[in-house]
């Protein structure tokens, strides 16, 4: 991935938005730290581990001119989402999707411009910065605007469907999308069981490795256990150089960690079927001893870990002094360029470690595009989401804008093959995902499972009573009015 698409996936990263919402009105919004947009399913179940698994290019993606839209207008975030072009056109007799997202470097113009040609649909386009998405969402759904798509967020799902926000899709969702479109990517679009969503792009997170530092210390493939990287990540570690740095800053980073820790367990949950909290009894726990060992035992993780984003973790994993990293797609391209790496050409991609029974475990950090419950264009909305399926736009948007696709069939796919090293390794870990919790009030939950995480990885706290009194903290959330 290049690194216009690299940036605008870790601006998306950076800030999260929360929303309490009650009655269907959002109460608050404010910035959250993340690390990309999901983690373990509401009933807190293992990966899932379908047929067939998705990833995204990795291919250097320039940001594409600004094309002339002749499909819709490309309106500011300050623009209103009500177009004088829409009424225009409906006048006409034409049919018009309004939608807001955030395709603010116009790499995807191209593919809405293909939509319009292959349906005669127009396409009227709010762009937006991600860190103000979620207000214009609260503006178009309370103030009744002509807004018809939006982009969704995973984390947003459960809070848009319990708020009524968003349109229940499940019985437009096709045979063969379903056949194609892994079950760990339409379950970041789920909630309750029903399909709120299409998934616009997969992403999780994968192990990224200095084979030559490997190599050296006599390994000649890649931990697929926890307890093989707890030995890699050893022997790798010695004056000037660590076997492992990771994003265990106080933030959704560590959540994200923690979770691609905790599935490695067969049986994992974080919530039950009702909402309650028993992750310190079914996986949480165990994973965060993990951590605080390989910290503090072992002394194979650099304890920069504690203050470190996966951005930093991939500068550090650059300096050529890391072994092993966990992270999101988008890091070979500049990691193996010798122009801004001093570890290129020696990094390489891997399934994350399992356990017991479970081959590999990461965690969901996709987005999707949804259609609002009052969207006056209903068909043609629908139209535009299910082209936006479509192999046509998934390879193109593959190759022009660096997004992972959500087809599992273009992982075999030669043309993005060529393109991007060890392209099917995206794909195959695709298969094994685990999708935060999609709960309404989500984001508090996570603040305190952070804040408790965090103070075990500072010794401040045995992981057993961090996790136990983060249970009772999330269930004490639950409880109340």
């Amino acid at each position: 991935m290049g690194d216009d698409a690299q940036s605008d996936r870790f601006s998306r990263r950076t800030f999260l938005r929360r929303a309490a919402i009650a009655g269907g009105a959002a109460l608050a919004s404010t910035l959250l730290p993340s690390c990309g947009s999901s983690a373990s399913t509401a009933g807190g179940t293992t990966p899932a581990s379908s047929t067939s698994g998705s990833a995204a290019t990795g291919s250097a993606a320039s940001a594409a001119p600004a094309a002339t839209v002749t499909t819709g207008s490309a309106t500011s975030a300050a623009a209103a989402a009500t177009s004088t072009e829409t009424g225009a056109a409906a006048a006409a007799g034409g049919e018009v999707v309004n939608f807001l997202w955030t395709d603010t470097n116009n790499t995807r113009q191209p593919l809405i411009a293909d939509f319009t040609k292959a349906t005669g649909i127009k396409v009227n386009q709010t762009q937006v910065q991600y860190n103000e998405l979620l207000d214009k969402i609260n503006t178009a759904t309370q103030g009744g605007g002509s807004v018809d798509v939006i982009e969704m967020d995973t984390i947003w799902t459960a809070q848009f469907a319990a708020a009524g926000w968003v349109e229940d899709l499940s019985s437009r969702i096709t045979d063969p999308i379903k056949k194609d479109v892994p079950e760990s990517s339409l379950s970041a679009v789920t909630y309750q069981g029903k399909l709120y969503g299409m998934p616009w792009f997969n992403s999780a997170k994968h192990l990224f490795y200095n084979a030559k530092l490997l190599q050296a210390a006599g390994f000649d493939k890649p931990p697929t256990t926890l307890d093989e990287f707890t030995t890699q990540a050893k022997a790798t570690t010695k004056a000037g150089q660590w076997g492992s740095i990771w994003s265990w800053k106080q933030s959704e980073g560590l959540i994200c960690d923690w979770i691609c820790l905790m599935f490695t367990q067969k049986g994992a949950q974080i919530l039950d079927a009702n909402g309650k909290a028993v992750f310190n009894t079914m996986g949480g726990t165990e994973a965060l001893q993990w951590m605080v060992d390989l910290l503090y035992k072992h002394k194979a993780a650099d304890t920069a870990s504690l203050e470190s984003t996966e951005s930093d973790v991939q500068k550090a994993l650059e300096t050529g002094t890391y072994a092993l990293t966990y992270n999101w797609e988008g890091v070979l391209p500049e990691a193996n360029d010798p122009s801004k790496s001093k570890a290129a050409p020696n990094i390489k991609i891997a399934l994350l470690p399992g356990g017991k029974d479970v081959k590999s475990a990461s965690v969901n950090g996709s987005e999707g595009w949804a259609i609002l419950k009052q969207a006056r264009n209903k068909d043609a909305a629908w139209k535009l989401l299910e082209y936006m399926a479509s192999p046509a736009w998934q390879k193109k948007a593959a190759t022009d804008a660096g997004d992972y696709p959500i087809l599992s069939s273009l992982y075999n796919d030669p043309d993005l093959q060529k393109n991007v090293q060890d392209f099917p390794l995206y794909g195959e870990q695709f298969k094994y995902l685990a999708v935060r919790p999609q709960v309404p009030g989500y984001a508090q939950k996570s603040d305190i499972i952070q804040r408790h995480l965090h103070e075990a990885l500072l010794q401040k706290a045995s992981p057993k009573d961090a996790m136990d009194a983060a249970a009772a903290e999330v269930n004490k959330a639950n409880a109340a009015p």
